[in-house]
């Protein structure tokens, strides 16, 4: 009778959610490690429920209940993401892009063969040089080519008629090229002919025989935040959406729309972590590819095949030429193939992924180890393996100890670094040209020189633009 009348009483005992929190505390006392996370708030049993809701409603993508502030401790509390959009700002077409790089190319190969026989304009190999407009010319008939091959309106007169002409001109330019090639041939050494063959073999060590370097098969996940940016939804990241005209001609002090807060399970932002880290190795593989074959063939070339000639000239102004090439050609193919639109989705990001850095004192006590399911705040210490870590962005879901989510994080953390780098060297580029014309000596000179600084100009200009409309954007988010 009398335990008839305790069993309700023991039962609400083992009910009461008080008990059972002391008595899993007292047992995770017993564990390894289990004294570390002793030293928090016994008097808090409803963290552990926040912890596990905060991890289920960011694993669902979801925002947190508690407007947008996601708790995963009683001493942990993480602030949302807001995410702006980038400025409006006009950019180059692929077609306008392609057109003004090989003028560029053209103009500064011109420049350097004016360098190397002056007023000798007889002594110029004209087959050499029409191989080499022609092989320049590949990035714009390349272009041409696609978008006549990815003209919505299929199947019309109109269409066949334009597929026809750049055909024929496709052909006109292959036979010209097969000529040249031939005539080369016949009046060349062969070492000078395997000159002309060897970026090709580099080529195939590089990226294969594939015709897309820029590889089209790197997939992205659909992300939230992306929503803003040039990544809007699903898809194959292929050449085209640098080719879109994602911004178009705009204010970039106009008013901004209110920003909402985003949340990203840690798995998601991983995941696109790595295609992005991918994505933008192979678009520098082949800006340095792209730019190395440039100087190659506009400034190296030239100076190889005048060997047979036995002119003089000035070996060292040539091969500084050389390099003015290859380092406006780089700048320009970045200034191309990484748009605001592209580093303004690594921005947002490297804001989700955050990153860590090694906390000097190892040995210090912290309840906390790192798990791949939590959303960590700025500033908390956690122990991965058996090092101690430092959270260092606002979210920070990254890896503690990878060394490609530090990189990650520390290139793309700033939406102004990257820009901020490559204005600092195209604006050294144009210092010294500019400190170069004042020494110089001849003619030639000064023209070679004042003929790339033209291009630079307006590729500097365009840059300083880009970095001031978003210097003014991160200080309307930041309020400074």
């Amino acid at each position: 009778m009398f335990g008839t009348l305790l069993w309700p009483f023991i039962i609400y005992l083992v009910a009461s959610s008080s008990i059972v929190d002391h008595i899993f505390l007292w047992l995770y006392r017993l564990m390894p490690g289990g004294r570390k996370f002793a030293s928090l708030k016994a008097s808090s049993p409803s963290s552990f429920r926040s912890l596990q809701t905060a991890v289920r409603g960011c694993r669902n993508g979801s925002l947190p209940p508690n407007g947008g502030i996601h708790s995963i401790s009683s001493l942990l509390t993480i602030p949302p993401l807001y995410h702006y959009p980038h400025p409006s700002l006009p950019v180059f077409t692929s077609m306008g892009f392609e057109v003004l790089f090989l003028s560029y190319l053209v103009c500064a190969l011109i420049l350097q063969h004016v360098n190397i026989y002056k007023t000798n304009v007889h002594m110029v190999d004209v087959h050499l040089v029409w191989f080499i407009v022609i092989f320049l010319s590949r990035r714009v008939v390349w272009n041409m080519l696609g978008q006549a091959l990815a003209s919505e309106v299929l199947y019309t007169v109109r269409y066949f008629a334009v597929i026809f002409i750049k055909g024929a001109l496709l052909l006109l330019l292959v036979a010209g090229f097969m000529l040249l090639s031939w005539r080369l041939i016949q009046q060349n050494s062969i070492p000078n002919c395997l000159f002309l063959c060897y970026p090709l073999v580099m080529y195939l060590f590089t990226f294969g025989f594939t015709l897309d370097p820029q590889g089209s098969k790197v997939m992205l996940k659909l992300s939230p935040h992306q929503e803003l940016g040039a990544l809007s939804q699903l898809q194959l990241l292929h050449t085209t959406l640098l080719h879109k005209g994602v911004m178009v001609n705009g204010n970039a002090k106009q008013e901004l729309p209110a920003p909402q807060p985003c949340s990203l399970p840690p798995d998601a932002v991983r995941y696109e972590t790595e295609c992005l880290r991918t994505d933008f190795n192979l678009r520098i593989k082949q800006v340095l590819f792209q730019s190395l074959i440039c100087a190659y063939y506009v400034g190296f070339i030239p100076m190889k095949f005048s060997e047979q000639h036995y002119i003089y000239y000035d070996m060292w102004w040539a091969c500084q030429h050389t390099l003015f090439v290859w380092l406006s050609s780089l700048l320009m193919l970045l200034m191309f193939m990484l748009p605001l639109t592209y580093c303004d989705a690594l921005h947002k990001c490297a804001l989700h992924l955050g990153g860590w850095e090694r906390y000097p004192c190892g040995h210090r006590d912290t309840p906390h180890v790192w798990s791949a399911l939590t959303v960590w705040p700025q500033g908390v210490l956690v122990r991965h393996g058996k090092l101690l870590y430092k959270a260092l962005g606002i979210h920070n879901v990254a890896i503690p100890g990878d060394s490609h989510h530090g990189r990650f994080f520390f290139m793309f953390e700033s939406p102004l670094r990257l820009i901020n780098w490559m204005a600092a060297v195209l604006l050294l580029l144009v210092l010294y040209q500019l400190f170069m014309i004042t020494r110089c000596h001849s003619w030639h000179q000064l023209l070679s020189v004042t003929g790339l600084l033209t291009f630079n100009y307006l590729i500097l200009y365009r840059l300083f633009r880009d970095r001031w409309a978003l210097q003014a954007v991160v200080q309307e988010r930041t309020g400074t």
